[in-house]
């Protein structure tokens, strides 16, 4: 079963060889190799390594490439020649991926897929990890490439917002409404408004991610009020940590990159939060010491660590990402200190 491990690493970890989210192209090729074909536009960047395509994306031509992704195409294991860094880390790949197989090693692993299929998804059945923000989709019509059954693609980022959006879509209109009204009201009055609101339990953290997300829309769609509902978004990640509806390290995650795409689209940075919270934020919701955290010499050896040393390497890897993009901006030079440490063992956390 060694080629199952690679895609075992790719769902559990939310990465390819521990790249892909949050590397630039030179990053990707220094762990992936230079044997790719480049498919480049002036804001859009592919590089197909096969098996593999890893992409990037920039506001404008001037500026340096971010990362957007990546998608295994496991569909293609029947015709192509698989990439010979893959194959020296994990061993032989077979011509096909069978979801029982993939699925069988993650649920003895403990990692326990949520269907997400949606009506138009003819052909298909869609997955994901919430722990991982990873997806997969499973063929359920054979062709000349795949049987009913196989694994079409892996691909990340799928992040909880987009499971939202989907089970929640009907409510836009209601949902924007209802925040373009939040926007106006003080503290206290918009305290009270979510009071009101709160769906039960099970709906709560979808509700919220939903929230988000529309006001997501709202900064992309009216650029005269960025700095209102940037400030809108960073007073509803705060409460929706008091109130229990994120964890420390979610919110600390979602208050990083919302900081990072904000400052990258020029909102006022007087509404930003300082880098220094951020980055404090983030390595204190890591959940294991520096020293204590389990790390991988080898990407095969996921199978030797427990639920709990896979899932703390994880989200420590997941918040070191999300805060060394502010590194540069840090006042505290012990914070940055301490930071720069995480950076370093980074490569080989889960």
């Amino acid at each position: 079963m060694a080629d199952v491990d690679f895609f075992v690493d790719v769902m559990v970890s939310g990465a390819i060889l521990g790249v892909g989210l949050t590397d630039s192209p030179a990053e990707v090729a220094r762990v992936l190799g230079g044997d790719f074909v480049e498919d480049r536009e002036r804001l859009r960047l592919r590089r197909d390594y096969g098996l593999v395509e890893v992409f990037w994306a920039r506001r404008s031509g001037s500026e340096g490439w971010q990362p957007d992704g990546f998608t295994v195409q496991a569909h293609r294991l029947a015709s192509i020649t698989v990439a010979e860094t893959f194959v020296h880390r994990y061993g032989a790949f077979g011509r096909r991926l069978r979801f029982a197989r993939l699925n069988a090693e993650l649920d003895r692993l403990g990692y326990h897929l949520q269907e997400i299929t949606k009506p138009v998804d003819a052909g298909y059945r869609r997955f994901w990890l919430a722990e991982s923000r990873t997806s997969l989709v499973v063929t359920t019509s054979a062709s000349a490439q795949v049987d009913v059954g196989d694994v079409w693609s892996i691909s990340a980022p799928h992040p909880p917002e987009a499971v939202a959006a989907d089970r929640l879509s009907g409510q836009r209109h209601t949902v924007r409404d209802g925040l373009s009204h939040l926007l106006r009201l003080n503290e206290h009055q918009r305290e009270r408004w979510l009071d009101r609101r709160q769906p039960a339990q099970q709906d709560r953290a979808n509700w919220w991610l939903y929230l988000l997300l529309v006001i997501d829309d709202q900064l992309h769609n009216q650029p005269g009020q960025q700095t209102q509902w940037a400030g809108l978004k960073f007073w509803l990640l705060r409460q929706g940590c008091d109130r229990a509806v994120f964890t420390q390290a979610e919110t600390a995650d979602r208050l990083a990159y919302s900081r990072l795409r904000l400052r990258r689209a020029g909102v006022d940075s007087a509404v930003l939060p300082p880098a220094d919270e951020v980055v404090r934020a983030c390595l204190d919701a890591i959940p294991a010491g520096l020293y204590e955290v389990a790390v991988l010499d080898d990407r095969r050896d996921l199978r030797h660590l427990d639920m709990t040393q896979m899932r703390q390497s994880r989200q420590a890897r997941t918040l070191v990402s999300a805060a060394q993009w502010h590194l540069d901006d840090v006042q505290d030079p012990h914070l940055a200190a301490r930071l720069r440490e995480w950076i370093d063992i980074k490569p080989h956390l889960v």
